[in-house]
Parts: C-alpha cells; structure tokens; sequence
C-alpha cells in the first residue's frame, strides 16, 4: 500500500512540474524531452544505432534552432560522436578493431592527397576532407555492428522505412497548406522555406531533393525486404516522392525498379493483368474526376514532367556541367588531381552562374573530379560498383543503384540524410554476406 501511494505521489508531483513546464516555457519543456529521448537512444550499443540513423535521416540541415555551430556541420559531427560512441561501447582488448568498413577511408585518404598537391590552404582542406571524414567513420561502425550482428541494418532499415509512413503524412499536410511547420520559422535561408519550394514537400529533412531521397530509401526497403504490411511503407514512400517534385528521386526510382523487374523477372499472370487495368482506370478516374487535391497534385507532378530536359533548372544544369568540364580540362593537373579543396565553392563565389539557382555544380561527380581530380572520382565509383558486385544483397544493390542515378543531379556531401542512404546499403551489404557464412 505504502509503495502504491509513494508511486502515485512521484506521478502527481511529475504531472504538475510538466503543467507547470507547459504553461511556463512549453519551448523548454519540448527540449527538454528531447534531449532526455536522446540520452535514453545512446544509453546501449543497440539503441544507439537507431538514434544515430534517426539524426542522419530525420534531423534537417536547413533549419537553425540557436546550433553552437553551423546546421550541416553540428548533425554531422553529432552522427560521427554517436558512431564512435557506439564503436567505444563495444571496445574490447581481445576484439580486432580494423575491419572492412574501414575502406571507406580510402576515399578520404586519395582527396588527402590531392588536396596537397594542389594546396588551397588548411581551412579548405580540413572543411573538404571533412564530411568523408565523417561519413567514412559511420560506415565503420556500421559495417562492424553487421559483422558481429547481421540483422542489425536489416532492423534499421526497416524501422525507418515504417518512419516513412508519418513523415509521408506530413508531406500531405505541407501540400496541402503550402506551409512547412517549424522548418520555415528556422530556415537558415529564404531558399530553404516553403515559399522558395513552390508547393513541394519537405518532410522534415528540409528540402524536396532529399526528402526524395529518403523516399526511394524507404521504397527499396520496403520492395526489397518484404516484411510484413510491406505495401504501406512502400506506398507511403511513393505519396512521399510524388509530393517532393524531386525529378531526381522519380529517375533513381525508375532505375531501382527495372533491377528489381531484372533480378525477379516476373511471369505474367492474369491476376497482375486484371490489377494494373484496375490501377490504370482507377488513376485515370481520379485523374479526370478526382478530388480537387489529387487533380491538383497531378497536374503539379504533370508540371514538373512537363519540358524535362528544357526546365530551368535543367538548362542551369546544362550552363554548370560545361563550366565544370572547361575548368576540369583546364591543364593535365587538373583533370588527375583536380583544382584543389573547395574549388567549385571559390568558382561560384569568384565567377558563378547568375540564374538565382543554388551554386553548385548539382552533380557529386563532377564536383568530386573538379576538387579532387580523376582519381578521386574513379576510388569513389569503383567503391560503389565493389560495393554492388561482390556483395549480393538485392535491396543494397538497389539502393546503390537508386543513390548512384541521383546523385548525378546533386551534391550529397553536405546532406546526411541522402549520405545514410548509401551507408545504409553498405550495411545490408555485409550484413547479408555475413548471413550467408562469408566474411566481412
């Protein structure tokens, strides 16, 4: 009876500290949960991995809610403190530390030297190198944590693709508001607000590229692995990226699907005939007599199809692809070993492209082979194609397959949510190798 009173006094005296929290800085009280969660997700080495994807996926780097430092660079080096967080909690004297994961670093390590051959100065050095840095320490652990336990990625994989499902809803409201909560009261820029995304949705990563990104994930995931209820996580994903308007997404998505068509080479039933004439007249019903919502996303998704290769920003890529190749070509030094670190950061900031779009080269490639030079680039697409060939996990083949088409459309280096997509695929990678009796 005694205990039972003192359990029912402890509640009554958190209840009226959370009232009393709630109507005095509700704000407080917010980060305070929070950062309570946060403690809980790092407590053991099996929580801690999903905390770490949950700041890689779900934590945005276009908002700033008072960061020590800059957005991009505080979740990023807060995911690789939890990654080497979670490699101390499992040290052990007797345990080998090197492992597979650890030739991740030899992409680094080749900018490294390129970046001294062409000397830009320490700070461009140290700020280039930095995210492959970083990224190369999480594939670390996560490749050790698939090693000694080979369903981990599969779990995380699937626990995010369910993530998908909620954020996909917000994704519904954001279009259908035009607004996106928080993330336009906190933007860093004007360009990272809803009114610069013309209707498209951000999820809470931020920005329509990546959000599309993350949908593909959860899409491959959910094709790939076919857990239980797969189709909802699967068709929240694809509400997901229909709404972002990301063209890049939609192509990933194309390509991931014909590997998947390829690797199971389907028969043709008279089931699956009956269900896509069924899909095609229910689409075009809803099409020409829909809701008002769905017509109207149709045409916004008909708008963004529409003149593909003659859009604006296609054009600007077009002017940024020449202008990458004329400066890449510019001597044998630098198609080899590049301009040197934060070289196409110097080009926009000296020269630019004035057509109001963001300033970069909008293709990882490229930018690689115009900072790094050739070699770099080539480490880079032969990981990626190692990655995909020896090991025979379908759904990372995808998701390989998914991230190497997008990116050819962007930058990911400075986004830690499409940057986890490919270390994602690297862990069910070994982790099904592992399954099947080899060795990381």
């Amino acid at each position: 009876m005694a205990t039972s009173v003192r359990a029912f006094g402890w509640a009554g005296l958190l209840a009226i500290a959370v009232g009393a929290m709630l109507s005095w800085r509700p704000l407080l009280l917010c980060a305070l949960v929070l950062a309570a969660l946060f403690v809980w997700g790092l407590w053991t080495a099996e929580r801690l991995n999903y905390t770490l994807f949950a700041v890689l996926f779900l934590v945005p780097v276009t908002v700033d809610p008072g960061y020590p430092a800059s957005p991009v660079w505080t979740v990023l080096l807060t995911a690789t403190a939890i990654a080497l967080l979670g490699r101390l909690q499992r040290f052990h004297p007797d345990a080998p530390v090197v492992s597979a994961g650890m030739i991740a670093f030899v992409l680094p390590a080749a900018c490294l030297v390129a970046g001294l051959v062409r000397w830009s100065g320490p700070q461009a050095l140290l700020v280039s190198l930095l995210p492959f840095v970083c990224y190369a320490l999480i594939t670390w652990h996560l490749v050790a944590e698939a090693s000694r336990d080979p369903a981990v990625p599969e779990r995380l994989a699937r626990a995010f693709s369910w993530v998908g499902v909620p954020v996909a809803l917000l994704a519904i409201y954001q279009r259908a508001t035009g607004t996106w909560p928080v993330l336009d009261a906190l933007a860093t820029t004007i360009a990272f607000t809803s009114g610069a995304g013309s209707g498209r949705s951000v999820g809470t990563m931020g920005h329509p590229i990546v959000y599309g990104t993350f949908c593909m994930m959860t899409m491959c995931v959910a094709l790939g692995l076919r857990g239980r209820l797969w189709p909802v996580p699967f068709a929240a994903g694809a509400v997901g990226a229909v709404l972002s308007g990301s063209r890049s997404a939609w192509i990933g998505t194309v390509a991931v699907l014909v590997l998947w068509y390829l690797a199971h080479r389907p028969k043709l039933t008279r089931r699956g005939v009956y269900l896509l004439v069924a899909f095609l007249v229910a689409g075009g019903g809803l099409a020409a007599f829909g809701p008002r919502p769905v017509r109207a996303t149709i045409g916004f998704v008909g708008a963004r199809l529409s003149n593909l290769t003659g859009s604006s920003s296609a054009t600007a890529r077009y002017r940024r692809t020449a202008a990458a190749l004329s400066g890449i070509r510019e001597s044998v030094a630098s198609v080899l070993v590049g301009r040197g670190p934060e070289a196409h950061v110097r080009f926009f900031q000296q020269v630019g492209i004035s057509d109001r779009l963001a300033q970069t080269f909008d293709n990882s490639y490229l930018t690689l082979w115009y900072d790094f030079g050739l070699v770099a680039l080539l480490i880079f697409v032969l990981l990626l194609a190692g990655v995909f060939v020896s090991l025979r996990s379908l759904t990372a083949r995808m998701l390989i397959v998914g991230f190497a088409v997008q990116i050819w459309f962007f930058d990911f280096y400075l986004w830690p949510c499409a940057a986890a997509t490919l270390i994602l695929a690297v862990g069910l990678a070994v982790g099904g190798r592992v399954r099947n009796g080899g060795r990381a």
